[in-house]
């Protein structure tokens, strides 16, 4: 039986994604670009890790899917971090990519919590918790939120920038449902008594424990670093 934790309060949900953002625009402002692909490589890793560690304690079964799950979200974070130190971003534009994508995260959970009733086919099976009121509201919020650090961060309105901020909410939702799939089948889903009682992970996670570990904070944002970085790369 997989052990899970209560569910957090919305509104703590929330909360805690705004302390995400305001700790990265506060690292990204005093450690300015390359430490903070420090910072950054270190919180892929970590998820990486989390997936590994967490699937020695699942008891093996002969389906596929599990295995599939994993090493599609290994994979994508493999990928992030790989590119991650093969750009080169101002602080200003990191701050677009992770506030886009916390923001999709947060309003989405909240949108869903408040306003859900209807859920999609294509999750019931994966995050039957989803619903088409929680991804409208993703597409809301993480718009909102976009043109906002525009304004606030003065950045270019690009097409680069215009377009992940208008399709940022999909890579986010696509690399949520894998990475609730993988957490699912490893047990970690809304966090877990294995990887609670583990040494230095039940430590490190007190950080980000209502955000339930390191792959809950980097599932979407890892799938939507990597689009960032193509539209990126393009503009040229």
């Amino acid at each position: 039986m997989k052990g899970t934790v209560p569910r957090i309060p919305p509104r703590q949900e929330v909360a805690d994604t705004i302390l995400i953002c305001i700790t990265f625009f506060i690292t990204s402002i005093v450690l300015e670009s390359w430490p903070f692909k420090l910072v950054i490589a270190t919180c892929f890793v970590l998820a990486i890790l989390e997936i590994f560690v967490s699937s020695i304690y699942v008891n093996k079964s002969s389906d596929y899917f599990p295995a599939i799950a994993c090493s599609a979200m290994t994979l994508i974070l493999a990928i992030a971090l790989v590119m991650l130190f093969m750009n080169h971003l101002s602080w200003k534009e990191y701050m677009l990519w992770i506030c886009i994508a916390t923001a999709s995260d947060a309003s989405g959970l909240l949108s869903g919590r408040l306003f859900g009733t209807h859920r999609p086919f294509f999750s019931k099976n994966i995050s039957p918790n989803k619903t088409y009121e929680g991804y409208l509201g993703e597409i809301i919020g993480s718009i909102a939120a976009g043109f906002a650090i525009l304004l606030i961060l003065d950045l270019p309105i690009s097409t680069a920038n215009v377009i992940y901020i208008c399709t940022g909410f999909i890579p986010c939702a696509v690399g949520d449902l894998v990475g609730s799939a993988a957490k699912r089948e490893l047990g970690i889903k809304d966090s877990s008594d294995k990887t609670q009682n583990l040494p230095v992970f039940n430590k490190l996670e007190v950080l980000i424990r209502s955000r339930h570990g390191y792959l809950d904070c980097f599932d979407s944002a890892s799938l939507a670093f990597i689009f960032f970085i193509i539209l990126i790369a393009g503009r040229s």
